[in-house]
C-alpha cells in the first residue's frame, strides 16, 4: 500500500508538536508521543490531525462529520451476483491508507488469523487443515457493514488512543455507521475489532482438539476423529454474542472418511497439499488454450491472464 510517511511531512516528531499552537501542544503532546513511539497514526484531535496533513481543520471535520459526500458508490460483478462497493475519494482515501497501512504496521494478530495480514495468504490458511479428517466452516454475512463505529472505536481505545481520537479515527473510516466495503483501513479495523471473538475462538479450538483459522469472515474449524456437536453450538452463541450473523446458507460440512471432499477457503485439501477445485481448474485449461492460440477478445485478456496467474500462484504457494 502507497501510503505517507508516519509522520506525513514532519522530519521528527518534535518538529510535529513544535508546529502545533501551545494549547494543543499542552493538551496532546504526550500521547501523540507516545502513539508515534508504538508506531501508531498519532491521532489525537482534528486540529493536530489538520495540521499534520496540511489540511483545513474545517476540511478535516467535514471529512469526519459528513463522510457521505466523499465516497463514490457502484457495484461490481462476481459471478451472477453484485456487490455494493464505496470507494472513498481521493482527500478522505490519503487519509485512510495512512491510516491502515501504520496500523496493520503496528499490530499483530493471532497465528490463526490469515486475512489481511502481510505475508499470510488464503492458501496458507488452507495448508494449516492438511491431514484433517473433517472440516466445518461458517461465514459471517455482511461482514464489514456489520461492524459498527462503536466497536472500531472501542477497539481503538484498547490500542492506547483517547475516546476522541479513537472516535474521529472510526468517524474517517465508517460510513452510515459501520465498516465501508472499498475503504483501504476496513481490512486492518475489521481484525482489531474481531480480536475478542479471535481469542474466544482459540479457547473453542483448544477445548476440543481442533485447528481454526480466519480469512476475513470464513473461518474454518478441522479435526481428527469424530466431530463433537457442542463445538458447533459454542461457536453459534460466541458470534450472538458478538453481534455478528452467521450466513446459514454458507455452512459447510465434509468428512473425508464419507468420500467428501474437504473444502477450506476455496482450496480442496489434500492428504499433503491443497489445490484448486477440478471445476476451477479445467476452466484453467481451457483459458491457457484460448490465450495461447490467440482466440481472446482483447478486453478479456486481462481478465483469463489473471485467472491463470491467480491458478499459478495457488499451485506454487500448495507446493510449500
Amino acid at each position: 500500500m502507497n501510503a505517507a510517511p508516519l509522520l506525513v511531512s514532519f522530519d521528527s516528531i518534535e518538529k510535529y508538536i513544535e508546529a502545533l499552537p501551545e494549547k494543543q501542544k499542552t493538551e496532546y503532546s504526550d500521547i501523540i508521543s507516545k502513539l508515534h513511539s508504538e508506531g501508531l497514526p498519532p491521532v489525537v484531535s482534528e486540529y493536530c490531525l489538520a495540521v499534520l496533513f496540511g489540511y483545513s481543520m474545517d476540511f478535516i471535520f467535514a471529512l469526519s462529520k459528513h463522510p457521505h459526500k466523499f465516497y463514490r458508490t457502484f457495484d461490481i460483478r462476481n459471478g451472477s451476483k453484485t456487490r455494493k462497493i464505496n470507494a472513498p475519494r481521493v482527500a478522505l482515501k490519503v487519509i485512510q491508507k495512512w491510516l491502515g497501512f501504520h496500523l496493520a504496521n503496528a499490530s499483530l494478530f493471532p497465528p490463526h488469523v490469515f486475512g489481511f495480514i502481510k505475508g499470510k495468504s488464503f492458501v496458507d490458511a488452507a495448508k494449516a487443515h492438511i491431514d484433517a479428517d473433517w472440516v466445518y466452516s461458517v461465514d459471517i454475512e455482511n461482514f464489514f457493514p456489520s461492524i459498527t463505529h462503536e466497536r472500531v472505536a472501542t477497539s481503538l481505545i484498547t490500542k492506547g488512543y483517547s475516546e476522541h481520537g479513537a472516535s474521529l479515527i472510526a468517524d474517517l473510516c465508517c460510513l452510515n455507521g459501520a465498516l465501508a466495503q472499498g475503504s483501504p483501513t476496513s481490512p486492518v479495523l475489521s481484525n482489531l475489532v474481531m480480536q475478542e471473538a479471535d481469542s474466544k475462538l482459540i479457547e473453542i479450538a483448544d477445548r476440543y482438539n481442533l485447528n481454526v483459522t480466519r480469512y476475513a469472515d470464513d473461518i474454518t474449524f478441522s479435526g481428527k476423529g469424530a466431530k463433537n456437536p457442542e463445538f458447533e453450538q459454542e461457536l453459534n452463541t460466541l458470534f450472538h454474542e458478538q453481534g455478528l450473523v452467521l450466513n446459514d446458507q454458507k455452512r459447510f460440512y465434509a468428512e473425508k472418511s464419507k468420500g467428501q471432499r474437504l473444502k477450506v477457503h476455496g482450496l480442496l485439501v489434500k492428504e499433503d497439499t491443497v489445490k484448486l477445485t477440478k471445476g476451477y481448474r479445467n476452466k484453467i485449461r481451457a483459458f491457457k488454450h484460448l490465450l495461447n492460440n490467440g482466440k481472446v477478445l482483447e478486453d478479456d485478456i486481462a481478465r483469463l491472464t489473471g485467472h491463470v496467474k491467480f491458478s499459478e500462484f495457488v499451485n506454487d504457494a500448495g507446493k510449500d
